[in-house]
This record gives structure tokens, sequence and C-alpha cells, in this order.
């Protein structure tokens, strides 16, 4: 079992556990800094630790100004005499007070008690108003440390719906991203080994921690591009000797040479004859395309100097889609 796996079944667990009372709060909070540290969720780490071993605090006794942020903006604020607060009790800390209090309340009785002479009814009186007023603030604190302990578990709860909703989400997109890839890799595989290859190269790009690596990802998607569409048009247009190409609208593009876009634009319009809807295919990859050279033009200026992997990411991820597209085409 792998991390995510991990994490999806420790917020499985928060979840059910929650719904069902069977952990207590501080449980549940141990669990979330389980599943925090699994996906290596900086962010929450800071504030889940924050939450089991409490908010750091200055030589003067306050709360650090960046601790009582992260605290106010997960549920521990509230307005005190026009002045924002933040309670501080930890999860483990309000769940001994409840039990404690709890304890304490039932242990205000006057059952027992025995008085007498010419005072007795004023002793009684006021002995019964004693345990009256203790018991109603004992009472009130156990109603209000509730409700501060249901609000860290209902963070906690979100916390871990969330995980749970990003790492489903995640495991549905790499399914139809692996069934996508393969479908492309198999669909491809007709074509020149050297196109075949790489499809391979982007991969070993993308794993790799080196930002120079990313740039040469976005280089060699636009070259599977280039590849595909060289050998598309010569297994559609067989013996094409013109060096233009009349599209449907009537706009003629040039197909001689490296013109690689309007040779793949024109085996798109070929394959898409049969169906309006597939249009969008070719934009997309217009799209693409131009992206791309963009992108590279910014980093031969020097305006973008490098290529996040996150552009190498988004680059790869509609380079499989648009040349599935294509493959969808073809069979159709």
């Amino acid at each position: 079992m792998n991390k995510i796996e991990k994490a999806l079944n420790t917020c499985e667990n928060i979840l059910d556990g929650i719904e069902d009372d069977t952990i207590t709060t501080s449980s549940a909070l141990l669990q979330c800094l389980k599943v925090a540290r699994l996906l290596n969720d900086q962010s929450s780490i800071i504030w889940l630790q924050y939450e089991y071993g409490g908010y750091p605090r200055t030589k003067d006794g306050h709360i650090q100004t960046e601790a009582w942020k992260i605290g106010y903006a997960n549920g521990r604020g509230y307005v005190q005499d026009e002045k924002q607060c933040i309670f501080t009790e930890l999860a483990s800390e309000l769940e001994e007070k409840i039990e404690s209090q709890h304890h304490a309340v039932n242990n205000f009785t006057t059952q027992g008690v025995s008085v007498s002479g010419e005072l007795a009814l004023l002793a009684m009186t006021k002995l019964t108003d004693n345990v009256t007023r203790s018991t109603g603030n004992i009472i009130s604190n156990i109603a209000l440390s509730k409700k501060r302990l249901s609000i860290l578990k209902s963070r906690y709860y979100d916390y871990a719906l969330k995980k749970h909703i990003e790492i489903s989400f995640g495991n549905v997109a790499t399914n139809i991203f692996a069934e996508y890839r393969e479908q492309v890799e198999n669909g491809f595989s007709g074509l020149s080994k050297d196109t075949v290859l790489k499809l391979q190269a982007i991969e070993d790009k993308i794993n790799s921690n080196n930002p120079e690596l990313y740039s040469q990802a976005l280089t060699t998607c636009r070259r599977l591009f280039e590849n595909t569409s060289r050998e598309l048009f010569d297994k559609y247009f067989p013996d094409y000797k013109d060096k233009k190409y009349k599209t449907k609208s009537g706009k003629e593009i040039d197909v001689s040479g490296d013109h690689f876009k309007n040779k793949l634009s024109a085996v798109i319009e070929i394959l898409e004859d049969k169906s309006a809807t597939k249009s969008i295919v070719g934009s997309n990859i217009t799209y693409l395309l131009d992206w791309i050279d963009n992108l590279n033009d910014l980093q031969c200026k020097g305006v973008h100097s490098d290529i996040s992997k996150q552009d190498a990411m988004r680059c790869i991820i509609q380079t499989y889609i648009c040349l599935g597209d294509i493959l969808n085409l073809q069979s159709d």
C-alpha cells in the first residue's frame, strides 16, 4: 500500500469514526496529522501540530502572530468585547475538562445534608443557592467546552473529507489518464519507432527534478506532434504533391516542408468529416501547439526563463489528450 492509499484509508477511518462516534476528537486530530504527513501537506502539518501540541507563545505569554492567524482561520476565533480572540484549549484538554466537569456537577447536591438550630432554614437556603449557582456555572462551562470541541471536530472532519475527495478525484483522473495513455500508445504503435520513443522520453523528463528537463519535455511534445503530423499526412495523403491544401472553408494552407500544423489540420479535416461535433479536436490541438510555441518563445527571450513543472505537466497531459482525440477520429 502506497502513501496515497494509506492517506485515503486514514481519511475513511476519520470520517467513519466521527460519523459513528467511535473515535474521540483528539484521535481524529492525530489521524488528520497522519494524512497531512503522508500527503506532505506542509501548511496543514503546521496547523495540526499546533492543534496537537499547543499554539506557541512569545516570551510575554501572547500567542505568536502567525500561529494566532492560523488558529483564527481554523475555527478557534471568536469576538469578545469587540475584540478578536482565539480559544487555546486543545481537543484532549477539552475532552478531559468535559469529563471532569460532569463528575463535578454530579457531586454538587444537598441530599443527605442536615442542619438544625434557629438559623437552619437560612443556612439550608444559602447552601441550596450555592449548589444551584455552582451547578449552573459548571453546566455553562460544559456547554462552552462541548461547543469548542464540536468546532474542532468539525474542522478535522472537513479536512479529512476534503482530502478524501481530492485523493478520490485524483485516483479517478489517474485511472482515466492511464487508460488514455495506453490508448494513445497502442494506437500510435503503428507509427515509426522514433515517434513512439518520444512518448517514453516525455515520462522520463517529467519524473526528473531537473528544471532544465521540463523545457525539454515541451520540446519533445512539439516534436511528437511534428512526427505524428508528418506520418499521418503521408498515410492519408500518400500521393499528394501540391504545396497547398484547400480546406472546406476555401482557405488554402501550406502543407509543404515543415508546416506540420497545416499538415495535421488537413489530416484532422479528413478524419472528422463524419461528425461536425468533433471539430473541437483541431482547435484544441492548434491551441496547445500555439501555447507551447509561445512558452518557448518567451523562454528564448528571457521573459519566462524557467519552465515550471506545472507547465510541463499541463503540456504532457494535453498532448496525450490531443493524440487520443486523433486516435478516436481514426477509429471512427
